[in-house]
């Protein structure tokens, strides 16, 4: 579905990604792993079109996507969720999600008298499936972090997107929030491929069906969660060899 042949990218004289080869299969939770400074991040933006590459090539349902911009990607089936929330303050959580499936049909037919009622329907049961049904007249910023996390889900998942790419999902929630996102992540699985880029393995080790590990930009394994973490570059980079890590 998605893949990496060569990329590479450069900031002036540092290098944050260098030669990467990657491919998501449909239907994976793919998970890129690695310390801070590995380029996991950098990586997910290549794949969403907020960092263009300085060389190498990204490839959507076999198409080079070239230098097509995060909108364009969006339009192709790329779905994006960064690692701070972006919900819209001042608008309920139904709103939010509807603005996202609305945003879909391009600007040109949402100028178009046309019914609401489908995006409305459709951003329903959006929130019923990441568990936000009976907060819809909420509004979006008294929710708590796990519970903007979870909106987000939903809004990235309005535009029916193939891929889902998500930039450290599990950042500052609670043990708790991480087991509800872990059984989100699970059932957007049934809907759409992810690709999330996270630091918490055992997250990791609990939901992906694939791993790429990262060290300072070069892949260094990829396989299943068992197989990369047992791995003793992988463990001896940012796992620090522990036992049962």
């Amino acid at each position: 579905m998605f893949s990496a042949r060569g990329l590479s990218m450069r900031f002036g004289n540092f290098t944050a990604v260098e030669d990467v080869d990657l491919e998501v299969r449909e239907g994976d939770v793919h998970a890129l792993v690695g310390p801070n400074g590995a380029g996991k991040s950098t990586l997910l933006n290549l794949l969403g079109g907020q960092l263009l590459q300085t060389s190498g090539e990204v490839n959507f349902l076999g198409r080079s996507l070239g230098a097509s911009t995060p909108h364009t990607r969006a339009r192709l089936g790329i779905g994006r969720s960064f690692q701070l929330t972006s919900v819209i303050p001042g608008f309920t959580c139904l709103e939010n999600v509807v603005l996202a499936v609305e945003a879909r049909h391009g600007m040109l037919r949402m100028l178009r008298a046309r019914s609401r009622r489908d995006d409305v329907s459709r951003a329903r049961d959006l929130l019923e499936l990441v568990g936000l049904h009976h907060q819809a007249r909420q509004p979006a910023d008294a929710l708590g972090h796990g519970g903007q996390k979870q909106l987000e889900v939903a809004m990235a998942l309005g535009g029916r997107p193939r891929v889902l790419l998500l930039d450290e999902p599990t950042s500052g929630l609670t043990e708790h929030e991480r087991l509800s996102l872990g059984d989100l992540l699970r059932r957007v699985g049934q809907r759409a491929t992810v690709v999330m880029a996270e630091h918490d393995v055992e997250f990791v080790r609990r939901i992906a069906s694939r791993v790429t590990a990262l060290s300072l930009g070069h892949k260094i394994a990829e396989g299943t969660a068992e197989q990369v973490f047992r791995n003793p570059e992988v463990r001896q980079v940012f796992l620090r060899g522990e036992d049962g890590a």
